[in-house]
């Protein structure tokens, strides 16, 4: 088998949770295109005892459809990928509120807080996932630093959207003198009260803001190890620095 198709096969089973005979069942008729029940389990060397049960999970998932009596044929994928996509986007989102408000409701009942904290984190996501907690909760102006991050914006941005638009009071970003942004990013960071700045002085990913500071930098096994503290004397020196490498510019 073409390597690149068992690259392709291994993907549809992992992202849609198939089973074996059910992957090998989707494959079949992504070849076929429409066939009967007995020359898909031919095919898809399935025992024809258990095909049905297995089209009518494919079904289920909106991934092939019944067609006459006797006959089963793909949906479009670019279709069927798009509608599972946004049905996990929309899950995700639920359960990212879910986990905010059981988490606001838990910080309401703890006797003991911890006011300062430092913390290290491992991760691109996990980095701008407490980027974002932060943001959302954040009514002052914000001040970040990217570096490392521009190189693989195109990659990143869904995710550096969701703090660029969940920015309460604009912000100030400061990047690399000689960085070439694409124009859109540039226009819809500015949509949402961005401030974008060049400056020499940048060699880092950092944000400071309601008196906490995060710092990331690139790790060889975790691609990205990131410092968070929380404690209003360090970000308002931090914030105090920034603010004079802005003043210089």
């Amino acid at each position: 088998m073409n390597e690149d198709l068992t690259e392709i096969i291994k993907k549809i089973k992992d992202s849609l949770k198939l089973n074996k005979y059910e992957t090998n069942a989707y494959i079949t008729l992504i070849k076929l295109g429409k066939a009967k029940p007995v020359d898909i389990a031919k095919n898809s060397n399935i025992p024809v005892q258990r095909i049905y049960d297995i089209l009518k999970n494919l079904q289920k998932k909106g991934l092939i459809t019944a067609v006459g009596e006797n006959y089963y044929e793909i949906v479009d994928p670019a279709s069927s990928f798009q509608i599972i996509a946004q049905n996990i986007i929309v899950d995700a989102s639920i359960k990212a509120r879910e986990l905010e408000s059981l988490g606001k409701a838990l910080s309401n009942i703890t006797k003991t807080k911890v006011f300062d904290e430092v913390k290290i984190i491992y991760g691109v996501k996990e980095t701008i996932g407490n980027t974002i907690t932060i943001v959302k909760n954040c009514n002052e102006n914000l001040f970040f630093m990217v570096y490392k991050v521009l190189d693989k914006l195109v990659d990143l941005w869904p995710l550096l959207y969701e703090i660029i638009s969940t920015t309460k009071s604009g912000a100030t970003l400061l990047i690399p003198y000689d960085t070439k942004i694409e124009q859109k990013y540039i226009e819809e960071s500015e949509k949402h009260g961005f401030r974008i700045m060049k400056s020499q002085t940048v060699f880092m990913d950092l944000f400071v803001g309601c008196n906490t500071v995060i710092i990331g930098l690139p790790s060889p096994t975790y691609e990205v190890v990131s410092i968070i503290v929380n404690n209003e004397d360090f970000s308002k020196a931090l914030k105090s620095r920034i603010q004079e490498i802005i003043s210089k510019i």
